[in-house]
């Protein structure tokens, strides 16, 4: 069956509707849904409903819902990425990947190497950036849609709470610990948050300010990563 997102809202009991026109023409034009057809909504808090089509429409979908099914509880860490702003065109990519592979939360921050900046991270970027991880999060058949933070400053990313605070470095220093050992201490209840840098990296300044504000540095053993792959690498590490 079909998949679709459903605003919370638009559920009255046993009755749903959707009225983004984006979806209903799609339901309608592209899929050829009509009466009678039966789809899976989920509400992007974990709820999940087998629902039966009543009328479909380019602009407007109603339906009735048979069965809800409630969350299942996770058996693995809460995982907060926070992605240094990139270059253009890498944010989309980035967000969508770690979405597919099971990040719970994004932080986007401005570092001193960053290229991009927070004035140009406006509400139209951030609106796309949210209907981005809602597709992700339907196509992979996600019921929990990740948080997507209004974009902040490096020291306001360094107070975010988390159980475990990590910050990746290319270099593996004296003070580093190993993706391994951070796994091997994982449980399912904690919030890992794990900082990625900009095409530079970190300046030492920021890692001396990220280890006095609680993180700690991990190093991967592997090549040197890009900003847009070393996220979801240390993501399919640490929740597979």
């Amino acid at each position: 069956m079909r998949r679709f997102f459903i605003d919370k809202k638009n559920i009255n009991r046993d009755k749903f509707h959707i009225t983004d026109e984006k979806t209903c023409k799609h339901m309608r034009n592209v899929l050829r849904l009509k009466a009678g057809d039966k789809v899976v909504l989920f509400d992007g808090e974990g709820n999940e409903y087998l629902g039966s089509l009543l009328q479909v429409q380019s602009n407007y979908v109603r339906g009735e819902i048979a069965e809800m099914k409630k969350p299942v509880q996770s058996n693995k860490p809460y995982l907060i990425l926070a992605q240094s702003l990139p270059r253009a065109g890498k944010i989309d990519d980035i967000v969508r990947m770690n979405t597919e592979a099971g990040v719970s939360e994004f932080i986007l921050f401005e570092s001193e190497y960053s290229v991009a900046k927070l004035e140009s991270y406006g509400q139209n970027k951030m609106q796309r950036l949210e209907r981005l991880v809602t597709e992700a999060s339907r196509q992979s058949e996600r019921s929990m849609i990740p948080v997507v933070n209004t974009p902040q400053s490096f020291a306001e990313m360094l107070a975010y709470e988390a159980d475990i605070k990590l910050l990746l470095h290319s270099k593996a220093g004296t003070d580093a610990v190993t993706i391994a050992d951070i796994k091997a201490g994982l449980k399912p209840e904690q919030k890992v948050l794990f900082a990625i840098g900009p095409e530079g990296g970190f300046s030492p300044k920021e890692i001396e300010l990220a280890i006095d504000s609680g993180f700690k540095t991990v190093h991967l053993d592997l090549p040197i990563l890009r900003t847009e792959t070393a996220g979801i690498a240390v993501s399919a590490i640490l929740l597979y």
